[in-house]
């Protein structure tokens, strides 16, 4: 066995391939300055794959074979004043300034990263393991996380709340509030620095990763920054940086977590600053909070919060107040002397043929557009393509109508809309779409996505995402027809498609991934389907996999060497999700997190073999998680509304307030089977959704009582309202279980 420099997992000797991941070891190609997988430094770390180079450091997969864990090996490398020659471990420093500049940052950059390590493990910050100084440079080890950047979570449409968004950021300035007295400053906070791990953890990444790198005596300017998360102060050379640089980035990161929106770029913001408060674009927002995130964003440095412990103060302080930027006499009307600084040398590295990473976001100028800079967009859902464009056309809008088809095989929705890009809006942000503008009268322009069923055709871009099963599902075919169905050897996984036979041919699935994901094919003209007989999932007995999350889930690979004999192990393991035809992910919940295999229809125990033929599903996985949290019973009933719920089937618990309450709960029933909620549910009918909301505030009335000892009248107040917690003399009141529909009954 051997491990695969792609994931670090094992694999057999004689595979080029892994059967995890899908590296190839053998079509690797990467820099020849880069390290060769497989390089061992500080005598226990396995260098693998390189994750990212940020011209500074060089970040690689790695083993710690000690303690038998993934990790990230950092190198020190920057490209300014260092290199190395192919095949070799020791690194050529260029000489003169140059060695000078490298060996004072070497040195910033271990002693950075032993102080980190000394905090053992910090919250919201990644962990360092171990610092090696080695093949004439050095190398940090860092914990190796899994799951997704914030960038990747906002970038998919994830919105946050105000309250979800002070405790997100809150930990990472927990962790910066013991990191910042050590004189350690980020400099590169943005949502693409920021994991969210497949646990929950957050943990802000690559401290020393990028930096400003200039001496006194340099004679090179790298500029390295994230558009609208970096700070005035970093666009300058003499620009004073400290704890209130991360302040601010951290300030704009949660600025995009609530309203969806990156910031205007600082330099832009010091001449003319259209930063809108979130609470101004309709959001709901605690005062004290939009407060503290907008002390954090302003512009310049005095007037900025200072220090990551008064951020995280501010942010937990019901109280803090704004404060106020004083506009300066030529904030308006003239060009700051640092700002055209600036510009000079932009300009002068661009002529030099430098590299400077700062590229302007293409934004439309308000300042033309008047007040109008949002506007009402309708739901077109179940209509047609014309019946749109001619809504569209009533409404004054010049939009370029772009339209994506999706085969369903029912009739009746042939043609029509199911989805629309952007969504239904009554307050749509112009400047968040990329391309729309507005015209004097306020109308917009831009691309605006439909996509419609179609009965007749699939593209290429479904297709390649089928395998054989989940294709006959879609088809409606008969799965046990031999005549369509026709299997033969290959590497892939079981039941992925190889050819589509066509009447006039056949079409290869690699020419379908590879092609125009926009294409078609008639459904009329596919008659059969031939699929691969690779890897296969087997398991006897079958153990359970309910609780997991599909996305980690995996089991131990088989393979059958020939016709008839049992299943053998490879000594490897693949991920489920890769298994598309055990599993049927078309479920909603409220309460489980997407991916969760909540139900399993074949008992444990049981042996499940795939190479005996196509079965139904026997995993059932959340496919998308409802987050009602926060809501009032109207906005639950209104999301459930959009995505594509019978709202008529939405009903108030009685034992609650109205639907004008906020939100304590929203339980899903089957209409048949009324006395247990569901864990999860499809889109079918026959579903009625409860909402349980906060009663009302009690109402007090005041009422006069005589004294009995001088007869003069007082006033007394009585509490019209049944106690919420029992009395200890008092039994404890019977919460009702099921939905108050008109037919259910509750005691």
């Amino acid at each position: 066995m051997k491990l695969c420099m792609g994931c670090m997992k094992q694999m057999d000797d004689n595979l080029n391939t892994c059967p995890h991941c899908g590296f190839n070891e053998t079509n690797l190609r990467q820099e020849s300055y880069y390290l060769d997988p497989g390089t061992v430094v500080g005598g226990k770390y396995i260098v693998g794959r390189v994750l990212s180079y940020s011209g500074y450091t060089v970040s690689y997969l790695g083993m710690d074979a000690e303690y038998n864990r993934k990790v990230v090996v950092k190198e020190y490398l920057p490209s300014d004043f260092s290199t190395r020659s192919d095949g070799e471990k020791t690194i050529t420093i260029y000489s003169g300034d140059a060695q000078d500049q490298f060996e004072q940052g070497l040195t910033n950059y271990l002693n950075e990263a032993n102080k980190i390590q000394s905090l053992g493990e910090p919250e919201g910050i990644a962990r360092v393991y171990d610092c090696i100084a080695e093949n004439d440079t050095g190398y940090v080890i860092t914990e190796y996380l899994e799951g997704k950047t914030l960038k990747e979570l906002l970038d998919a449409g994830k919105r946050y709340s105000a309250e979800e968004a002070k405790a997100f950021i809150s930990q990472i300035l927990s962790g910066l509030s013991k990191v910042h007295p050590m004189d350690i400053i980020h400099c590169d906070i943005a949502p693409e620095t920021i994991m969210v791990t497949d646990t929950g953890e957050i943990k802000l990444l690559d401290f020393g990763a990028t930096r400003y790198v200039t001496t006194a005596n340099s004679k090179s300017l790298a500029i390295i920054l994230k558009q609208g998360y970096a700070p005035e102060e970093q666009y300058r050379s003499r620009g004073q940086r400290g704890p209130w640089t991360d302040v601010y980035a951290l300030g704009a990161v949660m600025y995009r977590m609530v309203t969806g929106l990156v910031p205007q770029e600082s330099v832009e913001r010091a001449l003319v600053d259209e930063v809108k408060d979130p609470s101004k674009f309709g959001i709901s927002i605690p005062s004290g909070i939009e407060n503290a995130m907008m002390n954090a964003m302003n512009v310049f440095q005095e007037e900025r919060t200072q220090s990551a412990e008064t951020f995280l103060r501010e942010l937990n302080a019901p109280d803090t107040k704004r404060i106020r930027v004083k506009k300066k006499k030529n904030d308006t009307g003239r060009f700051p002397i640092w700002a055209k600084a600036l510009v000079a040398v932009l300009l002068c590295a661009v002529m030099a043929g430098g590299v400077v990473v700062w590229q302007r976001m293409s934004r439309m100028n308000r300042n033309e557009l008047g007040n109008e800079q949002s506007l009402s967009l309708e739901d077109y859902t179940g209509k047609t393509v014309a019946e749109t464009k001619e809504l569209l056309e009533k409404a004054g809008y010049q939009l370029t109508l772009q339209v994506e088809s999706e085969y369903n095989p029912d009739t009746s929705l042939a043609g029509k809309v199911f989805d629309q890009n952007p969504k239904a809006s009554a307050n749509l942000e112009i400047a968040a779409i990329e391309g729309w503008t507005l015209d004097a009268e306020g109308k917009p322009s831009g691309v605006f996505t439909l996509y419609v069923y179609s009965d007749s055709e699939i593209t290429y871009r479904e297709l390649k995402d089928l395998n054989a099963y989940s294709l006959s599902r879609k088809l409606g075919w008969d799965i046990s027809d031999t005549d369509k169905f026709k299997a033969e050897e290959g590497k892939r996984n079981y039941f992925d498609i190889t050819e589509l036979e066509l009447k006039d041919g056949a079409l290869s699935m690699d020419t379908i991934k590879n092609g125009d994901g926009g294409s078609v094919i008639a459904i009329d003209e596919i008659t059969g389907v031939t699929y691969c007989a690779g890897d296969i999932f087997y398991m006897s007995p079958l153990g359970s996999f309910v609780g997991q999350n599909i996305e980690t889930a995996q089991y131990d690979v088989y393979k059958i060497n020939k016709e008839g004999e049992k299943p053998e192990p490879t000594g490897s393991q693949a991920a489920l999700k890769n298994q598309v035809s055990l599993y049927d992910d078309s479920y909603f919940s409220f309460d489980l997190e997407k991916g969760t295999i909540f139900e399993q229809t074949a008992s444990t125990g049981a042996t499940i073999d795939t190479s005996q033929g196509l079965q139904e599903p026997i995993f059932h996985v959340t496919g998308e998680q409802i987050s009602v949290k926060g809501m009032t019973g109207e906005q639950a009933q209104k999301l459930l509304g959009e995505k594509g719920f019978d709202v008529t089937n939405v009903q108030p618990d009685k034992t609650g307030g109205d639907l004008t309450q906020k939100l304590v709960s929203v339980q899903a029933y089957r209409e048949s089977v009324k006395t247990e909620p569901l864990q999860a549910f499809q889109k079918e009918e026959g579903l009625i959704f409860v909402i349980k909301t906060e009663k009302p505030a009690p109402k007090t009335e005041k009422k006069q009582t005589q004294n009995a000892g001088s007869g003069t009248k007082k006033n007394q107040e009585t509490v019209d309202v049944t106690p919420s917690a029992p009395t200890p003399s008092q039994p404890a009141p019977q919460t009702p279980s099921g939905p108050p529909a008109s037919d259910v009954k509750i005691e």
